[in-house]
């Protein structure tokens, strides 16, 4: 089992860690501006997705988690920042909760909690996948129900979406659906950002940023407005300045 990575830049290090159904693709408006920022940036392909290995088993929190661990520690990073969006939030939430590693976390658009979406886009993966996967691409990066991201971008993405395994896009499917994060959550005592799109048509901000930040405590919550899921993309310039303040500070 290996993991495809990007290590660029020099300085304190960064490791961006990307939801289902992406690659590390997702953060290409984030990587430029934090290398510029002066950050050492690491983004990955989690298992199953991107170029990173794809074996029949493992997608299941633990494992996404060990993984994440691995690639740290193989890379020997200390006093990391760690950036995950949608559910690449749990791994990132369940590395922070026992790490010495990382001083600072920042989650965006969270999908932390069960949602009942995860199971009928599981059954949908096992019978329909790429059209299953081309909704999602809508949604993710849709406000009212309208796309806020051009059209060839999300074909861009949807190309590395049908590329991932089928079997890694069906199961993770699963690890979220039966999530259990609010031990990890109680856990987390490192500065905390949450980062969530007012308009996310794909997790209820009530339900997932707005609720984690009453799980880990000193946490910070912000909103932008008129935002989608998908708003590292989508508003990568406002996303981008709240994540640079808070690793300036």
């Amino acid at each position: 089992m290996s993991l495809f990575y990007e290590d660029v830049g020099d300085g304190p290090p960064v490791v961006l860690v990307h939801g289902w159904p992406l690659s590390c693709r997702f953060w290409e408006n984030q990587i430029g501006p934090l290398v510029e920022a002066g950050h050492r940036v690491v983004c990955y392909d989690r298992r199953g997705f991107g170029h990173s290995s794809r074996p029949w088993h493992g997608y299941d929190h633990a494992t996404f988690t060990a993984d994440l661990a691995a690639l740290v520690e193989g890379l020997d990073l200390t006093g990391l920042a760690l950036v995950g969006h949608s559910t690449g939030c749990a791994e990132a939430v369940g590395y922070a909760a026992v790490s010495e590693r990382v001083t600072r976390l920042v989650l965006g658009s969270p999908a932390l909690f069960p949602d009942p979406i995860a199971a009928e886009l599981r059954m949908a993966a096992r019978r329909h996948r790429i059209p299953m996967l081309d909704d999602v691409l809508l949604r993710l990066f849709a406000v009212d129900g309208h796309s806020t991201l051009d059209e060839q971008t999300r074909l861009y993405l949807l190309r590395h979406a049908a590329d991932a395994s089928p079997q890694a896009t069906a199961q993770s499917l699963a690890a979220w659906s039966s999530a259990a994060p609010d031990a990890e959550l109680a856990r987390v005592a490192v500065p905390t950002l949450i980062v969530q799109g007012e308009a996310d048509a794909f997790v209820s901000p009530r339900d997932s940023g707005a609720r984690v930040r009453r799980a880990i405590a000193g946490s910070a919550l912000v909103t932008i407005p008129r935002a989608p899921h998908g708003a590292p993309l989508t508003h990568s310039e406002q996303w981008n300045q709240l994540l640079l303040e808070f690793l300036a500070r």
